[in-house]
């Protein structure tokens, strides 16, 4: 049994107070420091997940506070790792912990196997480090500050630097301790972009939360159905699951970038595509970094992922509306029975809602706006309710348009349900058939007298106008036009005035003046192409397009000599192109951070593979050129 432990700092490795009793305890050999703490010179000194901590507990001064629990929960990684294991494999691991069995850990949470791998040396912040000197006396090793991944120090979200300390050293029983010496930043200054060091720092903020809080276990199944409801919402699978998985890799590479994938150990290739695998395979567990990297992209927080079960309604929350106009709860929110499917032709969620009237409605979402609740796409069955209305309105012998406004359709669909469906004899169909039969016997017993009295009205107006046109002529007495129109028209054609042929004027164009204000335009269009950021090949046709003047310049050019000589001068071939985009591809990266290779240079700036060949000496120029400023 030892007489005194250190009492362990805030977020400080198990590890390091083990390191710091060492010293101490004035103890030359590690040997004798492992007796004193376990009892037997024989244990792993482990970082993250350390075990036989039960043998811990039974050498520590009588009268301490310390528990098992605590000191996992508090002073290693567990909390971190555990939570996305399933509940038995947590508690297994945390039993192995406490007692003997440490050699099964990293298999059963699957760090063996992971892509992710250890950081071999300690990490360590600057400015902690120089505040645990003024404040302590001494320095220590964070919890958070060790996980593969976190890139930067949360209390000051500043960069992590390597010590010299390596996490695994020639002698495994020994614990290396947190010193000035081995705490000195020895490589260049870190500069990460700004984008990295926001999404660095949203990644470091989670993984303290799971440090500090410790939720509960899920199954895998659990945050594969989180994902997918959230995927849904934001349009990457439709609503049978089925994951748009080209869209959802373009879309998560663009919101990382490549430089803090690499970074984090969490890069997506043929040969390790993690995304994929964590979305299809329930029995194979997946790098809490990863879980972080792609709960950040979903827009999903720590807390919601495990203690808020996502739902996919793309319609919202029942009840629902129910929209039959016949109906005495019409507007009112009293459907529960809703039937979800997918629309192939707008890849869109289709909700088919049921009302107990009869009433069926079917409506594409997803719902945006409080107000999309009240639209309806398509009418499935109106039910007895809205058959009942029908057949009030007409015994009542409202009007057709009238009918069709109460029920909310339009009066097609009325005379469709009366005539067809329900069989009713309804007044404004037989009133429509006296009409047009009034009318035809009208066409056809029109009296001779009544043609010639008409006609020789026409021939009176075209004699007092003699240079009138047909519509002037009309507007003088549209009456007569009219009724000839309807019932006399070959007549009316022969006898009206002929159509007058329109006069085009040539107004020569200044050429001169023309080519100072295009050019003007043009300048300015291909200063704003240059100016942007991924290239834009500069061409007649994108300038044009850009000016809204292509078809002036793809004809006409040879008239404007200013601005051809400028095209001419600015326009690209492709070759020149592919350049320009390499020259930015090279300048975004840098910024990034990334290393130049040439598959990087190539991916960024869009470049196919017949032209890479062609273009290797250019970006390897490119590449050289830019590693020696």
């Amino acid at each position: 049994m030892i007489t005194f432990f250190p009492v362990p700092y805030k977020d400080e490795l198990l590890y390091s107070v083990l390191a710091r009793y060492h010293i101490r305890s004035g103890n030359v050999s590690i040997k004798a420091t492992q007796q004193d703490i376990y009892g037997t010179d024989s244990i792993t000194a482990i970082m993250d997940l350390p075990s036989h901590i039960n043998r811990l507990m039974d050498n520590l001064p009588l009268g301490n506070h310390y528990t098992p629990d605590y000191l996992i929960t508090n002073h290693t990684l567990y909390p971190f790792y555990a939570a996305f294991l399933p509940s038995e494999h947590a508690s297994t691991v945390k039993e192995s912990m406490i007692g003997d069995n440490g050699g099964s850990i990293y298999n059963r949470i699957g760090l063996m196997a992971s892509s992710v791998k250890f950081n071999q040396y300690f990490k360590f912040c600057p400015k902690c480090a120089d505040e645990e000197m003024s404040n302590l006396g001494e320095l220590y090793w964070h919890r958070i500050h060790q996980i593969p991944g976190v890139l930067v120090c949360p209390e000051h979200n500043t960069p992590l630097y390597d010590s010299q300390a390596p996490v695994r050293g020639y002698n495994k029983h020994d614990y290396r301790l947190a010193a000035p010496e081995s705490c000195k930043i020895c490589t260049s200054e870190k500069n990460y972009s700004d984008k990295i060091m926001e999404k660095a720092i949203n990644i470091t903020e989670d993984i303290k939360f799971l440090l500090s809080n410790m939720v509960e276990s899920k199954s895998l199944d659990w945050f594969k159905e989180q994902y997918l409801s959230r995927l849904k919402e934001l349009g990457f699978a439709n609503v049978n699951g089925r994951i748009r998985k080209n869209e959802l890799l373009c879309a998560f590479l663009d919101f990382y970038g490549h430089g803090l994938l690499e970074n984090m150990q969490s890069e997506i290739n043929n040969n390790n595509n993690w995304l994929n695998d964590m979305l299809r395979r329930n029995n194979k567990t997946t790098h809490p970094i990863r879980h972080l990297l792609f709960m950040q992209f979903l827009g999903i927080s720590v807390s919601d992922l495990f203690n808020k079960k996502i739902d996919y309604k793309p319609f919202g929350e029942k009840p629902w509306p129910c929209l039959n106009p016949a109906a005495s709860h019409y507007m009112k929110s009293v459907i529960t029975d809703i039937e979800l499917k997918y629309g192939t032709d707008s890849k869109s969620p289709i909700g088919k809602f049921k009302c107990d009237c009869g009433y069926i409605y079917l409506r594409t979402g997803p719902d945006h706006m409080e107000r999309d609740r009240y639209q309806k796409t398509k009418i499935k069955q109106f039910g007895p309710i809205w058959e009942d209305k029908l057949k009030q309105l007409t015994n009542l012998r409202f009007s057709l348009r009238e009918t069709a406004r109460q029920l909310g359709v339009d009066p097609a669909t009325v005379k469709k349900y009366a005539k067809k469906l329900l069989g009713l004899q309804t007044y404004w169909v037989k009133k429509s058939k006296i009409v047009e039969k009034n009318i035809i016997t009208v066409k056809q017993n029109s009296p001779v007298e009544k043609i010639e009295r008409y006609r020789g009205e026409w021939l009176n107006i075209r004699k007092q106008y003699p240079h009138s046109s047909k519509t002037e002529l009309r507007h003088l007495n549209n009456r007569v036009f009219t009724w000839l129109y309807r019932n006399d028209t070959n007549w009316l054609n022969r006898n009206s005035p002929k159509l007058k042929s329109t006069v085009n004027y040539n107004n020569r164009v200044d050429w001169k003046r023309r080519d100072e204000e295009v050019y003007e335009y043009v300048k300015g269009a291909v200063d704003d192409i240059l100016s942007i950021g991924k290239p834009l090949r500069i061409t007649i046709s994108s300038v044009g397009s850009r000016i809204g003047m292509r078809p002036l310049l793809e004809k006409h050019l040879d008239k404007l000599p200013m601005t051809k000589a400028f095209l001419n001068e600015k326009t690209e071939s492709i070759k020149d192109f592919q350049i320009r985009r390499l020259q930015w591809a090279v300048q975004e990266l840098k910024e990034d951070g990334q290393i130049l290779t040439l598959w990087r240079v190539y991916r960024k700036a869009g470049i196919r593979g017949n032209f890479q060949k062609e273009l290797q000496e250019e970006t390897i120029k490119l590449i050289s050129e830019n590693y020696c400023m």
